[in-house]
């Protein structure tokens, strides 16, 4: 069942129960007014038949005659009945008695008052004391006008109810078509996607909030998956970029060797080249493993941290002609000892520098060691174009690249491997940046 049907046979049933809890609570509640209007009407009648039959004798003739008038008016002879103490009857014209039980006088000499109703009439007795004696007067009216009315309002009730529920029919299938349009524009705007224009976000005019979030919601998982499929791409265009380059060396060797008889000089120089293309082969393979995950465990040694970090920067000197600053503030040499792996950690410490390196020009770098909270913080501090704070939240992610750093040559790994590299060693990066420089801060 889709759901506007299922939206209009709820709303449906919802009211229909409310509207039935409804109509039984006022037909019922009228019942009840409309006999206590009636017992109210026969109490008024019992007591102007008494004051008739029994008040004779004491009224005036002008009077009496008053109450008589008053009495045909109001309620026929053959409904009244006067019975005396030993339950006979006294006086009135009603025709038949079977339905008076003797119970029933007797509770209304002892409540001064009684009701009763058969499915016929509606009776009521007082208790009447007289010069003549103690008597029940007891006055009785049809049901045919009380049911009439009744059955007339149980019809304008059903009646009601069931115009009420084709209404709400028609109204929630009309909200629901209107409330369900929205879900059928994405429907049609997914329907259209394919490989190419997957990524194309969906857009929706005059909807409301939770569809709103939906969209929004679904924008932004098509924009992650899509970043995900560049990610993939960049990585295998770096995979077969890095490993592209040890492979042709070694193939260039190898046919550059064999194309004519070598001394055993050449040979062993050849294989010592060959091993180091294949170490390097091996380094590339290490660090692919390291950026897809696939490897999260390495051998852990005591190191100098400042010893490392030396090493990076007397590359850097040779390669870059880096201009680098070291400021070491640390007076307890203990802290610069940490479990680590040194190839590892060279290779992050290599990126963080080289980044800051390029990324100023060339400016000058500074490296400070310094204690806080009996731990070691590295700080890397450059001058150089900083990270914008919208790209600040995906600079540790594989292959992103911040919008101000296009012009500079780069793949977007150097970061994301450090960060990886560090996690594993559990050592916490924090990076601040300003509009001009950034700090590379590392808790150890």
């Amino acid at each position: 069942m889709k759901l506007k049907h299922r939206l209009s046979l709820y709303a449906v049933v919802i009211f229909g129960v409310i509207m039935l809890i409804f109509s039984v609570v006022i037909y019922f509640s009228y019942y009840a007014q409309m006999e206590r209007k009636e017992r109210q009407s026969l109490e008024s009648k019992s007591l102007l038949a008494a004051i008739y039959y029994l008040e004779q004798d004491e009224l005036s003739l002008p009077e009496h005659t008053t109450i008589k008038n008053q009495l045909h008016r109001t309620i026929s002879r053959r409904n009244i009945a006067i019975i005396d103490s030993a339950n006979r009857v006294f006086n009135g014209d009603m025709p038949t008695l079977e339905q008076i039980s003797p119970d029933f006088l007797t509770e209304v000499r002892r409540a001064e008052n009684g009701f009763f109703k058969t499915d016929v009439f509606f009776y009521y007795g007082i208790f009447y004391r007289d010069n003549q004696g103690d008597f029940v007067v007891i006055t009785r009216e049809p049901k045919d006008a009380f049911n009439a009315q009744m059955l007339s309002l149980f019809h304008i009730l059903i009646a009601v109810f069931l115009s009420s529920v084709a209404f709400i029919f028609l109204f929630s299938r009309y909200l629901s078509h209107i409330a369900y349009q929205p879900i059928m524009k994405i429907i049609d705007q997914i329907r259209e996607r394919d490989s190419k224009n997957f990524n194309k976000p969906l857009s929706l005019t005059k909807t409301y909030a939770e569809i709103e979030d939906l969209v929004n919601t679904y924008n932004h998982f098509v924009k992650r998956i899509a970043e995900t499929f560049h990610v993939q791409k960049n990585f295998i265009d770096y995979v077969s970029h890095e490993l592209r380059t040890p492979i042709t060396a070694l193939l260039g060797t190898l046919e550059v060797t064999q194309s004519k008889t070598r001394s055993a000089e050449e040979y062993k120089s050849t294989i010592t080249q060959l091993e180091q293309y294949t170490l390097d082969l091996q380094d590339t393979l290490e660090q692919m493993m390291l950026l897809s995950g696939a490897k999260t465990s390495f051998e852990l040694k005591p190191i100098r941290v400042d010893e490392v970090m030396w090493q990076v920067i007397e590359n850097m000197v040779l390669y870059h002609e880096a201009r680098i600053e070291v400021d070491i503030q640390v007076k307890n040499s203990d802290l610069l000892t940490v479990e680590a792996n040194d190839k590892l950690l060279e290779l992050a410490f290599g990126n963080i520098l080289e980044n800051a390196i390029k990324y100023s020009d060339n400016q000058v770098v500074r490296v400070l060691f310094r204690e806080q909270n009996g731990k070691l913080v590295m700080a890397i501090i450059d001058q150089g174009i900083g990270i914008p704070e919208n790209d600040m939240q995906y600079i540790r992610q594989n292959f992103y690249r911040a919008n101000n750093a296009r012009k500079y040559q780069g793949k977007g790994i150097g970061l994301s491997m450090a960060n990886i590299i560090f996690s594993l060693h559990r050592i916490e990066m924090h990076i601040l940046s300003i509009e001009k420089g950034t700090t590379v801060q590392l808790y150890f």
